[in-house]
């Protein structure tokens, strides 16, 4: 696609290098109405400062930024239920439209606004994105249909941002239709080389670069209370999960010490019933279940923060 293709009737395509960054200005500075905005300006640039370390090295030639958009990546079900608004912290995302490609770069936001960058890039060309459409009113949404079938929903998308996406979509779109590639979807970069890695190999194929990987976090995930989320680097939930963790694991340890006789149990109450040895067996046993339960979903949380890449160093 060309880089001055014209958009907005009261805007005449200009490109400009912003920290490195080739983009369109009359596109990102404007809303959908092609009216430029301090704030919009402001926003963008920002958002181009925090990448300038990758997008240079990772844009094409003639390739400009045409927008930049923060939202949340897609939420299965069970992360939804289990994680709640902290899912959008874990899985948040900013959006890259380029004339070539849609790029997801994965951010962690900070305590007063803006984001960092957490070294995570996936992208896709156009030509590999059968359909893509915003939808929502009170809560918007983008939803992406590719060429191998996936389908992928993205939350939280701001209202400016929607209404300049439904401008822009179709004309990258139409544009891009020719551009397919073998992987037909999203795929992940390296943050180092800007390489395509593969699917679950845990050092990239080009430079080396290690990424930390799903054995190492099986063992700690199940093995340190809280391990699985101090792993990936998310030092709230991981706090959380071990003091949670280390409860659990100090009752095991009494109503097994009460199991196998070794120590007596406290006296009950007046009203109470005894603990006997079968009783703590039974306990044992359900403190067990729950103990593997909660584990086993925060291994689902950050095993797909794994699956997307995150640097060893």
């Amino acid at each position: 696609m060309s880089t001055l293709q014209p958009i907005h009737p009261n805007q005449a395509p200009r490109t400009n290098t912003i920290a490195g960054i080739a983009v369109r200005e009359d596109l990102l500075f404007t809303n959908h109405t092609g009216e430029e905005k301090p704030k919009l300006r402001k926003e963008a640039t920002k958002a181009l400062e925090a990448f300038q370390g990758i997008l240079p090295r990772l844009l094409e030639p003639q390739e400009t930024v045409w927008y930049v958009t923060r939202a949340t990546a897609p939420l299965s079900t069970v992360e939804q239920l289990t994680l709640g608004w902290y899912g959008y912290a874990m899985y948040g995302v900013v959006l890259v439209l380029t004339n070539r490609r849609l790029l997801r770069m994965r951010v962690r936001g900070k305590s007063f606004g803006g984001w960092t960058w957490l070294r995570g890039v996936m992208a896709t060309p156009w030509g590999d994105v059968a359909e893509a459409k915003v939808k929502g009113w009170l809560s918007r949404t983008l939803l992406l249909k590719y060429r191998d079938g996936r389908k992928e929903r993205y939350w939280h998308v701001r209202s400016q941002a929607a209404k300049k996406m439904k401008l822009l979509l179709p004309v990258l779109l139409d544009a891009g239709a020719g551009e397919t590639t073998a992987a037909q979807g999203m795929v992940s970069l390296c943050p180092d080389c800007c390489q395509v890695l593969q699917p679950r190999v845990y050092e990239c194929g080009q430079c080396r670069l290690p990424f930390k990987d799903e054995k190492t976090l099986l063992w700690r995930n199940y093995l340190l209370p809280g391990g699985g989320y101090l792993y990936t680097g998310w030092g709230v939930p991981g706090v959380l999960h071990a003091i949670v963790d280390c409860f659990l694991i100090l009752d095991i340890v009494l109503f097994g010490l009460y199991a196998l006789r070794v120590v007596a149990p406290p006296a009950p109450k007046p009203g109470q019933i005894p603990t006997t040895a079968e009783s703590a067996v039974f306990t044992v046993g359900f403190l067990v279940l729950v103990f593997l339960f909660e584990n086993t979903i925060a291994w689902i949380h950050n095993r797909r923060l794994v699956r997307e890449f995150i640097p060893a160093r």
